[in-house]
């Protein structure tokens, strides 16, 4: 994972889908990696269930949960702007160098 921001240009009135799952080959955009990286989670929550090292699926579901979908945003303005890798800042998805102190 890149431990500094993704500069980038946003164009007024377009819409971005910001990565937050860090499995993108197109960061810091979505490529839609999430939904294999679901996939191969709920996977792994049903093996260890049926080896009885998780009582239920809802335990395992518990113990990954985070928001991986992509954070859909819409410029206001053109602008140049840091764009979040550490997923770190109180400002997602823009930078505040949080990554800084990681």
């Amino acid at each position: 994972m890149k431990n500094k921001p993704y500069a980038v240009k946003l164009e007024k009135g377009k819409t971005y889908a910001w990565c937050q799952c860090a499995g993108s080959e197109n960061q810091p955009f979505c490529d839609g990696s999430h939904e294999k990286i679901n996939e191969k989670e709920n996977n792994l929550i049903e093996s260890l269930v049926d080896v009885n090292m998780l009582s239920s699926k809802d335990e395992g579901q518990k113990l990954i949960a985070k928001d991986d979908k992509p954070m859909i945003v819409k410029a206001e303005k053109d602008a140049e702007v840091n764009l979040c890798t550490c997923n770190q800042s109180e400002n997602l998805p823009y930078c505040n160098d949080s990554h800084l102190s990681i």
